[in-house]
C-alpha cells in the first residue's frame, strides 16, 4: 500500500559538503541556487546553550550538492534569503526553523513548503523523526551525537559539520517517497494544509514577547500567594539569564521555580537555607539577588498579587460531558479507521469547543474549533450525528 525502503536505492555514503563562510562564496551559492526547483533544508542555533538565540549554520541541499553556510561571519545574507525564500523548501520539523529564521533575519519563505515529519505524521507512521524517514526510504543510519551541541563555538569540528550536512542530504529522497505514499492514499491536500498551517502560526509572535510570559508551565492554578513569588522570580532568572547569556533553564527550571515559589509562600518567615536542596548551588551575589527577589514577593501587598490567568468566556461552563466523551470515542474510532493519531485529527480541546458551540458546517466546525479543512471536513458526520437532536 505504501512506498517502503526496499523500493529505493540508497545512496552512496559519501558525506561531502561545501563550507560557505564568506560574501563571495555565498555569491557563488546563490547563483547556483537560482536553477534549483527545490531545496532541502536545515538550520542549527544556540538555544540550548544562550540567552540570545540565533541561528548558527544553514545546510542546504539541492541539485546534488550539500552546503553548509557559516552566517556568524558578518557577511550580508539578504540576496540569498531572497533567491531562497522562492524555492519549495524542504524541512523535517518546520516550526523551528522557520520560528528561529524569522526571529535571526526575518526570512518568511514565499513559496509552499515541504514537511517531512507531518507527511509521516498524515501517513500515520509511528515513528516520524528523520532518523526513522532515512532508515525507511533510504537503508542508512543517522547519528544523533550533535542534537545538543553548542553550535555557535568556532571552529566547529568535522563530526559536526558531518552531522549537520546529514539532516538535508537525504530529504529530497525522503519526500519523494512520502509524496507517492500521501498520493497513494489521496492525502496530498491534507499534508499541504498541514504544511500552510505551519507556515502561517510560525509567522506569529512568540510566547516570549507576551506580556505575562512569566507565566510558566505549572503555574496556572496557583493562588494569588504563590503567583506573587512565580513573577518576582521568573523576573529575577530572566536577569541573571541575559547577564550570564544563558537559557533560562540554565539558571532554574520551571518546575524547581514553581516549586520555590509554592515553598516561600506557605513558609514566608523561613530562611531560604532551609528551602529545597537545589538553592545550595546559589552562593554569593547570586544568592543576594535571589534572596532580594523572594523578599520583594513577600513585601507586595496583596492588593499588587497577580491573578490566576483567566480562561477564555467560553472555558467557565463546563460541556456536557457525557457528548464529549461520546465524540472523542468516534475520533478515536474514525482515526483508527484512517491509521492515524486521534490527537492528529482532533485534539480534546477542539472537540470540547465543538460540544460549546455546536458547529453544523465545515467551516463553522473548522473556527470555533481551530481545526484544518481536512479535519473538520472528516469530523462533521461524527459531530452532526452526535448533535442531531434526540428522540
Amino acid at each position: 500500500m505504501v512506498l517502503e525502503p526496499q523500493a529505493l536505492e540508497a545512496p552512496a555514503m559519501k558525506k561531502k559538503y561545501i563550507c560557505v563562510d564568506d560574501a563571495q562564496g555565498l555569491a557563488r551559492l546563490t547563483q547556483t541556487l537560482e536553477a534549483a526547483a527545490r531545496v532541502g533544508m536545515d538550520t542549527e542555533a544556540d538555544s540550548l546553550h544562550h540567552y540570545y538565540e540565533k541561528v548558527c549554520l544553514i545546510q542546504l541541499s539541492f541539485l546534488g550538492g550539500n552546503y553548509i553556510i557559516d552566517p556568524l561571519r558578518g557577511f550580508s545574507l539578504s540576496e540569498f534569503l531572497e533567491v531562497l525564500s522562492q524555492k519549495e523548501l524542504i524541512f523535517q520539523g518546520a516550526d523551528f526553523d522557520l520560528r528561529v529564521l524569522k526571529k535571526s533575519f526575518g526570512f518568511r519563505p514565499k513559496a509552499p513548503i515541504f514537511d517531512t515529519m507531518l507527511a509521516a505524521q498524515v501517513l500515520g507512521y509511528e515513528k516520524i523523526g528523520l532518523a526513522a524517514l532515512a532508515e525507511r526510504f533510504v537503508g542508512i543510519l543517522m547519528s544523533k551525537t550533535g542534537q545538543k551541541a553548542d553550535w555557535s563555538k568556532r571552529p566547529l569540528p568535522e563530526r559536526l559539520l558531518t552531522y549537520a550536512s546529514d539532516d538535508t542530504q537525504y530529504l529530497e529522497t525522503i519526500a519523494d517517497a512520502l509524496t507517492e505514499n500521501l498520493q497513494k492514499l489521496n492525502r496530498i491536500a491534507w499534508h499541504r494544509e498541514c504544511c500552510e498551517r505551519v507556515v502561517k502560526t510560525s509567522g506569529l509572535p512568540e510566547s516570549g514577547e507576551e506580556k505575562e510570559s512569566w507565566r510558566v508551565k505549572g503555574s496556572s492554578e496557583l493562588p494569588p500567594n504563590e503567583l506573587i513569588f512565580v513573577r518576582e522570580l521568573w523576573k529575577w532568572r530572566d536577569e541573571e539569564a541575559r547577564e550570564k547569556d544563558r537559557p533560562a533553564f540554565y539558571i532554574l527550571q520551571n518546575e524547581d521555580l514553581v516549586g520555590l515559589a509554592g515553598w516561600q509562600a506557605q513558609n514566608p518567615k523561613s530562611p531560604i537555607q532551609e528551602g529545597p536542596a537545589f538553592l545550595k548551588r546559589f552562593t554569593g551575589e547570586n544568592r543576594a539577588r535571589l534572596e532580594n527577589a523572594l523578599r520583594s514577593a513577600k513585601n507586595a501587598p496583596p492588593a499588587e498579587w497577580p491573578l490566576p490567568k483567566k480562561r477564555r468566556e467560553w472555558a467557565t461552563e463546563r460541556p456536557d460531558q457525557k457528548k464529549l466523551e461520546a465524540l472523542l470515542a468516534a475520533c478515536r474510532t474514525l482515526a483508527k479507521k484512517l491509521g492515524i493519531e486521534p490527537s492528529f485529527l482532533a485534539s480534546r480541546g477542539a472537540l470540547t469547543a465543538v460540544i460549546r458551540h455546536q458547529p453544523r458546517s465545515i467551516e463553522e466546525v473548522a473556527k470555533v474549533s481551530g481545526l484544518m479543512h481536512w479535519q473538520a471536513e472528516l469530523m462533521l458526520p461524527e459531530i452532526k450525528t452526535l448533535l442531531a437532536p434526540q428522540p
